[in-house]
């Protein structure tokens, strides 16, 4: 018995959910916005020399230096998927791609911020990576409310 990623055998096939987290930003919609929809944005507050554009389509390179135990760079390539500006933002990611779709809210303290991740295989390797990308977004949206709300980027 033998499965893939693609072509999980029905043996091999799990319950991956999708992942949803949540979080209120005490930042305008427009600034939140700006720091998830493009390379620039993102190295503010969690990557190191990404690069894409808040355009559908637009190709999207995300790097973290120095991020494995032995200082080696992490990197992941995806596509712009949608673009709806102090909206919606969305992404493809990881092997195969899943989907990630931030969605930004006016709120009377802020923005109100969601992530939502899906499309992940539905495998025992996509369940580990669920466990991974369900702790790191959460960790996420921390590093966005702390850069957005105080200007401080966290090391992870």
């Amino acid at each position: 018995m033998s499965t893939t990623d693609e072509n999980p055998t029905p043996e091999d096939a799990v319950q991956v959910p999708d992942i949803l987290h949540s979080t209120l930003v005490r930042a305008a919609p427009e600034a939140v916005f700006a720091l998830l929809s493009s390379g620039s944005g993102w190295d503010k507050w969690f990557t190191d020399g990404s690069t894409f554009d808040p355009a559908e389509g637009s190709p999207v390179h995300l790097v973290w230096r120095g991020w494995t135990d032995d200082g080696s760079d992490v990197t992941d390539d995806g596509v712009v998927m949608e673009c709806v500006p102090n909206e919606r933002f969305a992404l493809t990611w990881g092997t195969p791609p899943s989907l990630v779709t931030f969605t930004t809210a006016e709120h009377p303290d802020g923005t109100w911020l969601t992530v939502v991740e899906t499309g992940l295989p539905q495998t025992a390797a996509g369940l580990a990576r669920f466990g991974q990308c369900a702790t790191g977004w959460g960790e996420a949206l921390t590093l966005v409310r702390c850069y957005a709300e105080h200007g401080i980027r966290l090391s992870t």
